[in-house]
């Protein structure tokens, strides 16, 4: 995790929240000088990231705790020379081997590829069971320039925590 925290939060997600987390993280880039370019990489990711967990995050009843630790996460970071976006939720154990597959299949492609990957994802015409087209990984690392970071916690027999990291350099 890197140094400054420029957005923090944990609780239910929705796409309403998802808007007014938009919103709050516009103010803050302001408040904390990032430019243009910066901000609107961390749009394109946060979007892509958060709408990843309202569709396949197992939505759990942290309306009730929400620091129990299975509730959705967003924090936002940057020390002087990156940026990172950090999300955790809650993930069937059943679907972590096809998120880590997924994962490293985007990971294993130079970035000429994932831009071929994007233009074959875009129109193949297939779509996940949650009515996705694959598109959210790839645009992360197409955006990003880096790997993709992930990681999975169990934390119970049917549950895992879901670890997600994307950075880029400012």
């Amino acid at each position: 995790m890197l140094s400054q925290s420029i957005l923090s939060y944990q609780g239910p997600l929705s796409f309403i929240t998802i808007d007014r987390l938009l919103s709050e993280f516009k103010m803050a880039a302001h408040d904390h000088d990032l430019s243009f370019k910066t901000y609107k990489k961390m749009i394109s990711i946060m979007i892509e990231a958060l709408e990843n967990i309202t569709k396949y995050s197992e939505q759990m009843n942290c309306s009730v705790d929400t620091n129990s630790g299975l509730c959705p996460s967003c924090h936002i970071n940057r020390n002087s020379s990156s940026i990172e976006l950090v999300t955790r939720n809650p993930v069937r154990n059943e679907d972590v081997a096809t998120l880590r597959k997924r994962i490293d299949h985007v990971n294993n492609h130079s970035k000429e590829e994932l831009r071929e990957l994007y233009k074959y994802t875009m129109t193949n015409g297939e779509f996940t069971e949650k009515g996705g087209a694959g598109l959210g990984f790839i645009e992360i690392a197409k955006t990003s320039g880096n790997k993709l970071e992930y990681d999975f916690e169990h934390i119970s027999e049917d549950y895992s925590l879901y670890t997600f990291r994307a950075f880029f350099a400012l």
